[in-house]
């Protein structure tokens, strides 16, 4: 048996028992002194039920579809870039982000818009600051899905490629997911019925991609045509209607993504006992020991001299495993309309949160248990596969080193895929918002949004490093959290509610956000200027072959130049919606303490 703190075991142990913490014990006191839930309140898909948008879905229904909406490549490749300055840092960042920061947006952003009458984050914006702030918000918003479109899209390119098996799996379950919704919407049948059919049909796509591998021999090409491709099929799912193909594909890929995360785990707390006996029965022993291989660190600077400081870097790389501003969009345009009853939000929005923190922490496990020079260089995408495929062959050895590579490429791709779908379906509405009057009326026709909310993006995705991209994706990404939780606590200042539990990770998250944008821009422009000095090394370190050769020097120069304006743009309206929110909060502190006590949920407070 090998030594327990040499393994990831006591690691798992620890965070699942802090997440129960969160939940039981810091969530249901939240729920109950701050927001004061009641299940007596109506909630808005009772209030304006209209079988569309506003249904009460019961909440293990809800939990499913929220967490599978949230759940992405942030928790996986996140602790990728944020292992860099050593796995503990990285632990303590997805436990803590988690406990004090990221449950508490996603619920908090819930009952929000449940207190709004189910309002999205655009009217709500507007009662808040004004027209400017609610413009502002929406100019933040489609930059920020542009940014992440090109990170998904490059990502699900690389990992088609990277991969071979993947492709045919992938296109198993996208028809997999069409022909349910037919079932399911048109012959009406039973959905135990639909879902065993669409799960054979998965299973049956995953051998059919292993005996059938796709690889294209286009060498440095083989990315812009992959980006292409899935283009295409979100082109489709942006523009179809969502029972027909996202929701049913998103309910298929459920299983498999979430039985991911339990392998994982399940071979992390198996680590000490492979090989040991217990009551007469001997455990199959793993191929090699199974330990921990990266060190602790903690590194103040990426050793490798590329990322940065550990502050602010790790704080946005590690993005949707402790907090992420894509959950407060889904929680507050989408799952706050159908929840049947308020005392839902903490199972639903916190419970799902949490569940995608232990995403996080079985990805950083599976990397921790990698050799460090899986993490030279930072362009191993493969690597989450590999440490995936050492902790579950032991007890799923039996199904081929191939087999099991082609499952976890999937789930990679299916987090990827089925969320960015989302993403495009969400650009195209808020496109319409923005541009349906006016000289610029054209870009609120839905097929010309989706067009333009992935051709920019899939030029975003074949030009630049997925790394670089990364980083400007979870400024974004954890900026807009930071902005949520402010709306948040405005809302709790108005109605005379605590606010110090939101308004601190609110100013830290803005903070730390802002100056990551700073940091990142700054590379770019000190990739230029070095340019200018004859040192070529940072101009192509920032983009992706075959432009990274000095034969596009002049491309890779404009590039870097493109990145320099994207962050400047993204730096300057989320410092102008911050300011605008802040002044918000002040005005709303100072009318509080003039009006009689209330409570956020706009009853008298008890004295």
């Amino acid at each position: 048996m090998v030594d327990i703190l040499s393994t990831p075991f006591l690691w798992v142990v620890v965070t699942i028992g802090l997440y129960g913490v969160a939940y039981w014990g810091y969530g249901k006191w939240i729920d109950r002194n701050v927001w004061r839930s009641s299940a007596k309140k109506a909630t808005p898909a009772h209030m304006y039920m209209d079988g569309v948008e506003y249904f009460p879905v019961s909440r293990y229904v809800l939990w499913g579809y929220q967490f599978k909406s949230i759940a992405a490549l942030g928790p996986i490749l996140g602790p990728f870039i944020g292992i860099t300055f050593g796995w503990l840092p990285a632990l303590l960042w997805i436990i803590g982000g988690n406990f004090f920061i990221g449950w508490l947006q996603d619920y908090g952003a819930m009952m929000l818009s449940v207190r709004k009458e189910g309002r999205s984050f655009g009217p709500i914006t507007y009662e808040f600051t004004g027209a400017r702030g609610r413009t502002n918000l929406l100019a933040f918003v489609l930059f920020y899905l542009i940014i992440i479109s090109a990170t998904f899209i490059a990502l699900i390119a690389s990992f088609w490629n990277a991969f071979p098996g993947t492709f045919v799996a992938t296109v198993g379950i996208l028809l997999a997911g069409l022909l349910c919704g037919q079932l399911l919407y048109r012959v009406k049948m039973n959905v135990f019925a639909v879902t065993g059919i669409g799960l054979a049909v998965v299973v049956l796509s995953i051998y059919l991609g292993v005996a059938f591998p796709i690889t294209l021999g286009f060498g440095v090409w083989n990315i812009p045509i992959w980006a292409f491709v899935a283009a295409v099929i979100l082109y489709a799912a942006a523009v179809l209607p969502t029972p027909m193909f996202v929701q049913p594909t998103n309910y298929l890929a459920f299983y498999p993504a979430y039985a991911a995360i339990l392998l994982i785990l399940f071979g992390a707390l198996m680590t000490p006992f492979w090989g040991a006996s217990f009551l007469g029965l001997t455990l199959p022993r793993a191929p090699t020991p199974i330990s921990i291989q990266m060190p602790a660190g903690p590194f103040w600077f990426d050793p490798q001299g590329i990322l940065g400081p550990i502050w602010p870097i790790l704080f946005v790389a590690i993005a949707c495993g402790a907090i992420s501003g894509w959950h407060s969009l889904v929680s507050s345009s989408s799952s706050a309309k159908q929840l049947d009853i308020e005392t839902d939000a903490l199972p639903v929005g916190g419970g799902a949160m949490l569940s995608e923190g232990l995403l996080a922490l079985a990805s950083l496990i599976a990397y921790m248990v990698l050799a460090p020079s899986f993490f030279v260089g930072r362009t191993n995408v493969a690597a989450w596969v590999a440490g995936a495929v050492t902790l579950t062959t032991p007890f799923l050895g039996g199904l081929t080193a191939p087999i099991l590579t082609t499952f976890f490429g999937l789930v990679l791709i299916i987090y990827a895929l089925t969320v960015q779908a989302l993403v495009t379906r969400f650009f195209r509405l808020v496109a319409a918002e923005s541009w349906s009057e006016g000289r610029f009326h054209v870009f609120g026709n839905k097929h010309v949004s989706t067009v333009v909310g992935l051709g920019i993006p899939w030029a975003f995705a074949v030009s630049g490093s997925w790394w670089a991209l990364w980083l400007y994706f979870g400024g974004a990404n954890q900026l807009l959290a930071g902005l949520a939780i402010m709306l948040i606590t405005i809302h709790l200042a108005r109605t005379r509610a605590p606010t110090r539990f939101s308004l601190i990770p609110g100013v830290f998250m803005i903070v730390t956000t802002l100056a990551a944008l700073v940091w990142q821009t700054g590379t770019f422009l000190y990739s230029v200027w070095a340019y200018l000095n004859n040192d070529n090394s940072w101009v192509l370190r920032n983009v992706r072959p075959p432009i990274n050769t000095k034969d596009y020097i002049l491309v890779a120069v404009a590039i870097n130049a493109v990145f320099v304006a994207v962050g400047t743009v993204l730096f300057a309206v989320g410092l102008s919606m911050a300011v605008r929110l802040f002044r918000s909060y002040r005005s709303s502190m100072a009318e509080r303490r003039a009006r009689a006590p209330a409570a956020a949920d706009g009853g008298e407070r008890e004295r």
